[in-house]
């Protein structure tokens, strides 16, 4: 009878024994495809709760007074087609979702009571795409042309279903429907007016000028702002980079948080897994030793054992391993929805895990089995048949 009988018939023998290393399997299996998969689920929702923040880096024309610029006083311009150049540079990727932004103090708004107000007016340029760069959700502020989103303080001053009106450089009144009214507590915004860019530099006579651009500073191993600069003024040596630090901050000690959990539970999990198996298969070997000395006083070699041993933690690591990706996914998706708001719909199998699961958790499963297999290889037969 061939190796591989052998063990099949032995696996269905010994049910029990068979069926609680298989849970080992699917339970380390399982565990670290749930955690794994929430854990990419977290990074996407923290992703989404954090854009709501804004976006992280500022890159203004060189020489700005930051006083000036944090200030919103009118700063210097420069072309709104940097924009599109950095995003069309191929080695430009320390920085996504560039945005380029007019931003300008308005001294004398007059609402429909005829009242004057200080306000800032913000055009958007709509997010440009970085097509050498791995797509990636919008995080941009767009607004749609012909229409304005207002700040919170100033919306008490536009009437419901009434257009915003305001007086551009040529002296003309010009009305803009207010497509939002947004939330309070958006800081210098709840003040101000978002336009689109191109309704706001024809209604200020400022085509094609922006006078910074707001980003997202990637992870870099050579530091975030460090990196950041380089490649901006790489490009274009008369712009200036600066860092929101409190918001990359919290981003970036979110996704060390998530890794570190990760880099902690999983092995945990997989290695305590892998001792209690080791134990269940030197049991397994212990109680089998008279079959594994009939097997050697029939002829078979030390390494027909050897093999055979291995193939069985290779079929049950493989059967475990297969289980548990679909279990642990399934728990991944199920709990998901009860705990992720954002991303909950989005939480499916990672399949390119999959492949690295039918090849880790057989090899491990062998690995855990080594030890005891050897043991099996150096039993006595005539001393085991001897024994009554």
């Amino acid at each position: 009878m061939s190796p591989l009988k052998l063990v099949i018939k032995e696996l269905l023998y010994r049910r029990i024994s068979t069926l609680v290393i298989l849970l080992t399997v699917v339970i380390a299996s399982s565990v670290s495809i749930a955690i794994y998969t929430l854990s990419k689920a977290s990074e996407n929702e923290t992703r989404k709760i954090m854009r709501e923040q804004g976006l992280n880096l500022y890159i203004f024309p060189k020489g700005t007074n930051l006083i000036d610029f944090y200030s919103i006083n009118n700063t210097g311009t420069f072309p709104e087609n940097y924009v599109d150049v950095l995003a069309e540079s191929k080695t430009f990727d320390a920085v996504r979702h560039l945005t380029g932004i007019l931003q300008i103090k308005y001294p004398d708004w007059k609402d429909a009571n005829g009242s004057s107000h200080q306000i800032i007016l913000f055009g958007y340029k709509d997010e440009a795409e970085q097509k050498y760069l791995s797509r990636q959700e919008t995080m941009g502020f767009d607004v749609k042309k012909g229409t304005v989103q207002i700040g919170a303080l100033l919306s008490k001053n536009v009437k419901p279903g009434e257009p915003f009106s305001i007086e551009g450089v040529d002296g003309k009144q010009r009305s803009f429907i207010v497509d939002k009214r947004l939330e309070e507590g958006r800081g210098m915004m709840d003040q101000g007016v978002s336009f689109n860019l191109d309704d706001l530099q024809e209604l200020l006579g400022m085509e094609g000028k922006i006078n910074k651009i707001e980003a997202l500073g990637c992870v870099c191993h050579d530091g975030r702002i460090k990196n950041a600069r380089s490649q901006v003024q790489t490009i274009f040596s008369d712009l200036e980079v600066t860092e929101i630090s409190s918001i990359a901050d919290a981003r970036e000690n979110q996704r060390l948080m998530m890794n570190k959990y990760g880099a902690f539970i999983i092995p945990f999990v997989i290695i305590s897994a892998l001792l209690i198996t080791g134990l269940l298969f030197h049991q397994n070997v212990n109680v089998r030793k008279r079959e594994i000395g009939l097997l050697k006083a029939t002829g078979r070699s030390p390494y027909t054992i050897l093999f055979m041993i291995l193939l069985k933690a290779f079929i049950l690591g493989l059967a475990g391993g297969i289980i548990g990706f679909f279990l642990g996914s399934w728990i991944a998706e199920y709990f998901g929805k009860e705990i992720f708001r954002f991303t909950a719909s989005s939480i499916k199998p990672v399949w390119q895990v999959f492949y690295y699961t039918i090849v880790i958790f057989p090899l491990l499963w062998m690995l855990s089995s080594w030890i005891p297999a050897l043991l099996a290889t150096r039993i006595d037969a005539a001393k085991i048949l001897s024994e009554e």
